[in-house]
């Protein structure tokens, strides 16, 4: 395991100070009780890391769970996802072709994670929805933006909240959700919320998991400080980590906007540098709302 950390030159010390060490995610892990990562996305990754990915291997890994495999043909030939309705599915091995195996994984990771960190009640059932619709914002901002990767927004989009529902498994069920009840009133930054509450909270917990998970270093970093918007003041703006935490929260007002929700506390704290990381203006940003609400892409399954 290596220790999460960023060069001094680019992340200012406050910033830096805030990234874990191997140690504390290690810890947290033990503590916590983080799942570890399932054996068939461990496959998948390491299929991905060949020079040339096999689609047929892949394919066949990802069959080795049938419900998810499923799953995962449901979402791929989506009307969403490019697929015309009425049109019947094709086969895992299409879509792998068709998606590309890259963000195949991104989905199937989203899928296997609903799986090991059920939802119960509406609350969670709700977050699923919205980490899904951000992810496909996300990749569908990250294509028009041109700068990140889609699979690797699409994956940070699934994992940049996922320490909420680790929380909610590891602390007593009313203890955490009041928690979230005050973090989500605005008054104070989210995760000072969670700290002052239980020592801990959601962003390096699901960096932690994502490490475990084995996902990449950069959104492994965007996880732990999405919520530290520092990290969106030059010189560190145009760093992987801090397109990724801007994508998400210009992808969370969309979402907010789109649902009528005109109350958002974080994009109060962080929108204006969102916007100024990413090169965008406010037209820029109704522009690309409406292309988003257009095409249903936060439509969702």
């Amino acid at each position: 395991m290596h220790v999460l950390t960023a060069p001094s030159d680019l992340l200012a010390p406050s910033v830096a100070s805030a990234l874990p060490d191997a140690r504390m995610l290690s810890a947290l892990v033990a503590d916590i009780g983080i799942p570890p990562c399932p054996e068939m996305l461990m496959r998948l990754r390491a299929e991905l890391g060949r020079s040339r990915p096999r689609t047929e291997e892949l394919a066949r890994t990802a069959m080795t769970d049938v419900a998810v495999s499923a799953a995962l043909l449901k979402l791929a030939y989506a009307p969403w996802m490019g697929g015309e309705r009425g049109r019947g599915r094709g086969t895992v091995a299409q879509a792998f072709e068709r998606l590309g195996p890259a963000r195949c994984t991104a989905l199937l990771s989203a899928l296997v994670l609903r799986e090991v960190l059920p939802a119960h009640g509406p609350s969670l059932e709700r977050f699923w929805d919205v980490a899904n619709r951000r992810s496909v914002a996300m990749a569908w901002l990250a294509r028009r933006h041109g700068t990140v990767a889609p699979d690797v927004a699409q994956t940070f989009g699934l994992f940049c909240d996922v320490g909420i529902p680790v929380l909610l498994q590891r602390f007593e069920a009313p203890s955490y959700r009041v928690t979230l009840a005050e973090a989500n009133l605005g008054w104070r930054p989210f995760t000072e919320v969670e700290r002052a509450r239980h020592g801990t909270d959601h962003a390096v917990v699901g960096a932690a998991l994502a490490r475990t998970w084995g996902v990449g270093e950069d959104i492994v970093e965007a996880v732990c400080l999405h919520h530290d918007y520092r990290v969106l003041g030059a010189p560190q703006r145009h760093r992987p980590p801090s397109l990724l935490i801007a994508l998400a929260l210009v992808a969370e007002r969309m979402i907010q906007l789109h649902r009528g929700r005109n109350r958002h506390g974080e994009w109060l704290r962080g929108g204006a540098q969102a916007l100024a990381t990413l090169g965008m203006t406010a037209d820029d940003f109704d522009d690309w709302s409406d292309e988003i609400r257009t095409q249903m892409v936060l439509s969702g399954p």
